[in-house]
This record gives C-alpha cells, sequence and structure tokens, in this order.
C-alpha cells in the first residue's frame, strides 16, 4: 500500500524534528533520522510527487558539489596508498556520508520545516546542556567539588563544541527572532543561551573557550544592526562568567592561567616531552607531541599521507613509546595537520577548498537574507573552523552534522526569498 503525500510529510517532519532534536547528543538516533529523511525522499521521487527530483540526482545539483567531489577522490586516491588500504577504504563511506548528510538535509529543511528542525534543536541543546550541567551539580553535592568537568553523552572538548554550535544558533535566533515572535520565546531562548554559556565554560575546554569568542565577533563583524543588542547580551555573559568563575575554582584556573604551574622533563628515549605536572599544561604537552608525531609522518609521506584512518597504524612507527596514558593514539588533535598526515597535502588542499566553498556560500546565504539561520551559519563557521585546530571535530558526527544542518537551513531559508515563502 502506497503511502499519501500527506503521510510522507508527516514522516519527514518527524525525522526532522528527531535529527534536529538529537544531533547534539545521540549518533544512533540522528543516524536513523538521516537515513529515514532519505527514504522519504526516494520514496517521494518514485510517486511522483511535484518539483522532486530523485535524491541522487538532487545531491549532485546542490551548491558544494564540486568541492565535495574533490575531498571525496582526494580521501579515495589517498586510500589506494595507503600504509593499510583495508583501514583506509573502510573509513571513507564516513567521508560519504558527511557528503550525504548535507545533500539530503539540503532537500529535507525546506519551508515550515526550518521551523520545526529549530524549535526541537533548541530543545535537543537545552537538554544536552542541563544533563551537563546537571552532572557537575551532582558531582559537587557528593564530594563537595568542582573537579568534575561537563561532558554528558561524549567526552568534555567535544562536548564543549556540540554546545558552541547551539550557542551560535540560539545567540543568532535573539538577535534575528522571527517574525512575530511572543515575549515568551524570548525568554526561554535568553535561558537556554545562559544555560548553554555556563555549561561551555564547565567543559573547561580550550577550543570551545575559542569558539565561545569568536562566534560573537563574527556576528559582531558581520551583522552592524546587530552589535548594540550583542554588546547588551554580551555584558550579560561577561557577568555570567564572571561569577562561574568565582564560585568554580578549575573554571577560573582554566580561563585565568591554563598553561602555568607545570613542568616538563625530557624523556628517556630521544628527548622526547613528558607529560607531567599540572593538567592544563599535561593536555598542551600530550598535544605538541601529537602535532610532532604527525608533522614526521607528512615528512615521508607529502603527496598522499599514510592514508585515511591509518594515523593509529604509523604511530607506533613514528612514537615508539608511551604518550600520556595510552600506547598509541588514532587523533593528532588538529583537524589539519591530520589531514596533512592521513591525505597529505593533496587531502589538505581539498579540505580546505571545502571549507571554504562553505564559508562563501554561508557569506552569500546572509548578504541575501539575514534572519536567524542565515546569520547562525556565517558567525558558527569561522568558529568551528578554528576549533578544528585543536580537535578533528569535522570526522566526528555531532559536530561535522550540526554544521552541515546549519549550513542546509541557511541556504533553504536564503531560497525562501526567491520563492516567496516564509515560516
Amino acid at each position: 500500500m502506497k503511502m499519501s503525500e500527506a503521510g510522507l510529510k508527516r514522516v519527514k517532519r518527524f525525522a526532522a524534528a528527531l535529527f534536529a532534536f538529537t544531533v547534539p547528543f545521540s549518533v544512533t538516533a540522528v543516524e536513523a533520522a538521516l537515513f529515514l529523511m532519505f527514504c522519504v525522499l526516494f520514496i517521494e521521487s518514485r510517486v511522483g510527487a511535484e518539483n522532486r527530483a530523485a535524491p541522487l540526482r538532487a545531491a549532485s545539483r546542490q551548491p558544494l558539489f564540486t568541492m565535495w567531489m574533490l575531498y571525496l577522490a582526494a580521501g579515495l586516491t589517498a586510500a589506494v596508498f595507503a600504509m593499510d588500504k583495508g583501514r583506509a577504504f573502510a573509513y571513507l563511506p564516513s567521508d560519504l556520508i558527511k557528503y550525504l548528510c548535507f545533500a539530503t538535509l539540503l532537500s529535507t529543511l525546506k519551508d515550515e520545516l526550518l521551523g520545526t528542525a529549530a524549535e526541537f534543536y533548541t530543545a535537543g541543546a537545552v537538554f544536552a546542556a542541563a544533563a551537563g550541567a546537571a552532572h557537575v551539580a551532582w558531582f559537587f553535592s557528593s564530594y563537595d567539588s568542582f573537579y568534575q568537568r561537563a561532558g554528558a553523552f561524549s567526552n568534555p572538548v567535544r562536548y564543549g563544541e556540540i554546545l558552541v554550535i547551539a550557542f551560535a544558533f540560539v545567540l543568532s535566533s535573539i538577535l534575528r527572532p522571527p517574525a512575530g515572535e511572543g515575549p515568551s520565546r524570548t525568554k526561554f531562548r535568553l535561558t537556554a543561551l545562559a544555560l548553554l554559556f555556563v555549561t561551555i565554560l564547565l567543559t573547561r575546554t580550550r577550543g570551545a573557550y575559542l569558539g565561545l569568542m569568536l562566534v560573537p565577533a563574527a556576528i559582531f563583524a558581520f551583522d552592524g544592526p546587530s552589535r548594540r543588542r550583542l554588546a547588551l547580551w554580551g555584558g550579560g555573559m561577561l557577568l555570567l562568567g564572571a561569577l562561574a568563575a568565582a564560585f568554580n575554582p578549575y573554571v577560573r584556573e582554566r580561563i585565568g592561567n591554563p598553561y602555568s604551574q607545570a613542568a616538563a622533563a625530557p624523556a628517556a628515549d630521544g628527548g622526547r616531552t613528558l607529560t607531567v605536572g599540572n593538567k592544563n599544561i599535561v593536555g598542551v604537552n600530550i598535544r605538541l607531541e601529537l602535532w610532532k608525531t604527525g608533522a614526521a609522518m607528512f615528512r615521508d609521506h607529502p603527496l598522499l599521507g599514510v592514508g585515511p584512518a591509518n594515523v593509529k597504524n604509523a604511530f607506533r612507527l613514528y612514537h615508539p613509546g608511551p604518550l600520556g596514558v595510552q600506547e598509541t593514539w588514532s587523533s593528532l588533535h588538529n583537524l589539519y595537520l591530520h589531514q596533512l598526515a592521513e591525505r597529505g597535502l593533496t587531502g589538505l588542499a581539498a579540505l580546505l577548498a571545502l571549507f571554504g566553498g562553505m564559508f562563501a556560500l554561508s557569506l552569500r546565504n546572509f548578504r541575501k537574507e539575514r534572519d536567524a539561520f542565515t546569520l547562525w551559519a556565517v558567525s558558527l563557521l569561522p568558529a568551528f573552523f578554528v576549533m578544528n585546530l585543536t580537535e578533528i571535530s569535522f570526522q566526528h558526527v555531532h559536530t561535522s552534522f550540526a554544521v552541515l544542518m546549519a549550513l542546509a537551513a541557511s541556504t533553504n531559508s536564503a531560497a525562501r526569498r526567491d520563492t516567496g515563502a516564509r515560516l
């Protein structure tokens, strides 16, 4: 029995809501939602719904198609010459899924579904932030200490970046609210913004702190009319940050003096830096050692790298001894160096071309239609690019899917100006 067009719309709305709500905290649910959206698009193409292209044909028409193809081709080429070809080819579907995610969201999040996604994404972000804050509160009530970092559903580093992406959307929604939004919705968004801000501080994550600064900086740079209100809300956020630092000595230490009170000693094997002393400097030392190791991989494999997902295999060859508490590492904690090590100059060039295309698209969208969705993308992407200096966030589902959702929503919101559609 064929499903009616109204039934397909209900399933699509459910899938969009599930994707938006769960992208901050559940890989399984968000991938299930993405698959459901793709299935609906495929069925629509088969039942002859008006103005619907087949999913694969629609995917080839999306605005970043050429950049995505270059990125996928660079990964495939690097896999052909990888140290461990089986591991490299097994990883490639994750690249393809990101491309299909963007194409599927671009075909799905249109018209009224933009509003659906916005509401459910905000609710999911609030849920994720509340869980992280509650975890810290529980630890304090049990042990009378703020030692615990916020990190619900994932490690504190990735969790902090997830919340920064959500913070960018909620802030954009406050500065560029939908037409006719009532005061109750504004109050909810302000409460959500405060919760996200405080919970990000509780993650005590450098990358998230950088993102937290760069999002409003980008809004200030690109959206002149929002500067006065941004300064008002920014003052409130600074006050909240001061209060959090006053009550939580670990936050105060991370903000005020993140790299001191530590010692570094030479290792017995070839002068490698040991990770000793204060935990803040331990993280820095480990990253520096990872970056040195990645640079050595690149020097030996400059054109195509050691192969996708091959850092872990190559690590012991370039760093025979343990680093920190681990014998081997699969991440170099810097996306750009990680791509250089795994895919060489070819892979990094393809990644930078894709990132450049993403930002150019977001800026074009914002100049075309200035609303919460377009402001979200154009303010988020610079922060996301910088956060990848200390992580490989583009390769993780939680962060990459949320960023691709922002870009798809921005593109479709700008396209409504041409069609005259409004929420």
